[in-house]
């Protein structure tokens, strides 16, 4: 009982993602298909480095935070213009960099409007 409920707190979550949710596009793992595409789970992914650039103080500039997303951005454009078609593979690394760019981006905002405050 507790893990069926366990396992709908887990849907309801991901359905918060906005994500498209192409099959074709999603990551399959044993015959299971993840519910948000590859692109999605990347940057989830790349979400987990935040606390470690939080706890640890890890001090990165803004501008790198915003260069790591050029290549998730450079790649979902090049695919939506059908100047080429992109892969699963590298949908998940470029979404892991942007993940990673993006929490370099909150933390490094968040230091920002501390330093600010205090």
């Amino acid at each position: 009982m507790i893990v069926g409920q366990i396992v709908i707190n887990l849907k309801r979550l991901i359905d918060i993602v906005p994500c498209h949710r192409m099959k074709s596009r999603s990551l399959t793992i044993k015959g299971y298909t993840l519910p948000i595409c590859a692109r999605c789970t990347g940057i989830l992914l790349g979400y987990l480095f935040f606390p470690f650039l939080f706890v640890y103080d890890l001090d990165f500039p803004l501008w790198l935070g915003i260069v790591l997303n050029f290549p998730m951005v450079l790649d979902g454009w090049t695919q939506k213009r059908k100047y080429r078609m992109s892969n699963n593979t590298l949908r998940v690394s470029t979404g892991i960099v942007s993940g990673l760019g993006q929490s370099i981006i909150i933390v490094s905002l968040s230091q920002i409007i501390i330093s600010i405050l205090l």
